[in-house]
């Protein structure tokens, strides 16, 4: 295992878990990490990796909500590794305590050190989701993405420029 590399894997349908994800592994790039950028199902072995990062749209403990199961398929090696959850855009679901997302119980479950929600609607008795939601910024995904570096011990990276697409990705932005 590279003490460097870090695998940021990530289902996305209409691409904005993707673009997460590419903007994630940027800011890991600039601190001067290893990246590998997959789509999870493109993924057949964690255990190169120092630390992983999974995104989805939606997780749920006890479903493959992320993405076909690839919590559950590397459950074993992920156990050994640094794990972060993202996810960009469950509406509403709450789970386990008061104001938990469904993904922050998943990330409880399985160890994670970290967990996001991006895009999250913060709902109210009556409220209407979809006028709850509010959009992740690029300033919120860099801020978290940036933690992730600083608990891996790397040096604080230059500013985050340019584009690099992740692989089997079509992002949308």
């Amino acid at each position: 295992m590279n003490p460097k590399r870090v695998l940021v894997a990530f289902s996305s349908r209409s691409g904005s878990t993707a673009g997460t994800a590419e903007e994630i592994a940027r800011v890991l790039r600039a601190a001067g990490l290893v990246v590998d950028c997959r789509a999870k199902e493109d993924v057949a072995d964690v255990t190169p990796y120092r630390a992983v990062v999974v995104g989805s749209g939606m997780f749920v403990l006890g479903r493959a909500s992320d993405g076909g199961g690839f919590i559950a398929r590397h459950r074993a090696a992920l156990r050994d590794r640094d794990v972060w959850l993202y996810s960009t855009g469950p509406i509403g679901a709450r789970a386990g305590g008061a104001g938990e997302t469904a993904t922050a119980s998943v990330a409880r479950a399985i160890g994670a050190r970290g967990v996001a929600s991006f895009g999250i609607a913060e709902l109210g008795p009556g409220a209407d989701p979809v006028a709850a939601l509010r959009p992740a910024g690029h300033g919120e995904i860099r801020s978290w993405a940036a933690g992730i570096a600083a608990s891996l011990g790397a040096p604080a990276g230059p500013r985050v420029t340019g584009r690099h697409r992740c692989h089997g990705a079509v992002a949308a932005h």
